[in-house]
C-alpha cells in the first residue's frame, strides 16, 4: 500500500496507471489460477487495498461472491469516493480489526497482503491478527534483496526488502505453512541494482506516471515476457530472482 495513491483519487479519467501495477495485477490472477485454487472463492480480503484497483480487477473477472478492501488510509470521504469511481460491490474497511469485529470468520477467504508488510515496523500488527480457518488460504507479496535497498525505497515508505528464505521463515514464525512461492520481475531487479550501483536517485512513484502510453504498453510488454520466462524455468526447477517475491500460504 501508497499512500500516495490516494492524491489521485478525485481525478480518475486523467491519470495514467504505471505498468507496474498493471502487470503486477496480471502476474496475481496467473499466480491463483496456476495455485488451483477452486474459483469463485466465497470471500477475497484486499489488506492493504490502496485505491482498490486489484480488488476491483478481480471483481471484474469473478475471482469471488464477496469482496473486501481494507486500508488504514479509508476515511469516509475516501471510501464515498472510492464507491464512485469503481461501481463495485466492494466492501470498504479501515483496519483488519474491524473487519474481524464485524463480519464472520468461517467463510472460506482468501487474503491478500500485497506490498504492505514492508511498511510497517513490525509485520505481527497485521500477521498475528490472521486466524487459522483450515479453509483460508494467504497470499503474501514484498519487496525483495535488502541489497538494492534505496531512496527509492525511503520514498515509498518502506522498512525493509525481504529474501525469499527469510520471508518464509518470518511467515512460518507466525504459524503460516507455505504452499506456493517464487520471485518475479527479474528485469526490474536487474535495473534496480545498476540504478543503486550508479547511485540514481529515482524520484518517480506510482501516483506520478508520465511515461506516456506506448512506453507504458511497451513496459507491460516486457514485463508480461519476463513473467512468462520465469514461469517457464520455474516449472523446470530453476528458481530465478525478482524484484518481488510471494508465498501462497494456510495457517
Amino acid at each position: 500500500m501508497d499512500i500516495s495513491e490516494f492524491s489521485r483519487l478525485n481525478d480518475k479519467a486523467n491519470y495514467e496507471r504505471h505498468p507496474w501495477e498493471t502487470s503486477r495485477v496480471n502476474v496475481l490472477k496467473h499466480l491463483l489460477q496456476s495455485f488451483k485454487l477452486k474459483f469463485p472463492v466465497q470471500r477475497i480480503v484486499d489488506i492493504g487495498g490502496g485505491d482498490a484497483f486489484v480488488i476491483n480487477s478481480l471483481f471484474s473477472e469473478n475471482f469471488a461472491t464477496q469482496y473486501f478492501a481494507i486500508d488504514i488510509a479509508y476515511t469516509p470521504e475516501v471510501i464515498e469516493q472510492l464507491k464512485i469511481n469503481n461501481n463495485s460491490p466492494v466492501t470498504y474497511l479501515n483496519s483488519l480489526e474491524e473487519y474481524i469485529a464485524k463480519f464472520d470468520d468461517n467463510v472460506p477467504t482468501l487474503f491478500l497482503c500485497m506490498d504492505v508488510l514492508e511498511h510497517l515496523e513490525n509485520e505481527g500488527i497485521i500477521l498475528s491478527h490472521l486466524t487459522s480457518n483450515p479453509d483460508n488460504y494467504y497470499f503474501f507479496s514484498v519487496p525483495a534483496f535488502q541489497s538494492v535497498f534505496s531512496s527509492h525505497d525511503v520514498l515509498l515508505g518502506h522498512y525493509r526488502r525481504y529474501t525469499l528464505n527469510g520471508f518464509k521463515d518470518m511467515l512460518s514464525s507466525y504459524g503460516f505453512k507455505i504452499q506456493n512461492k517464487g520471485y518475479y520481475f527479474t528485469s526490474l531487479l536487474f535495473l534496480r541494482w545498476l540504478e543503486k550501483k550508479m547511485k540514481k536517485d529515482k524520484k518517480e512513484s506510482i501516483d506520478n506516471w508520465e511515461g506516456g502510453k506506448q512506453k507504458t504498453r511497451l513496459i507491460n510488454t516486457m514485463l508480461t515476457i519476463d513473467f512468462k520466462t520465469t514461469t517457464l524455468l520455474g516449472k523446470m526447477g530453476i528458481t530465478v530472482p525478482g524484484l518481488s517475491c510471494y508465498c501462497l500460504c494456510k495457517k
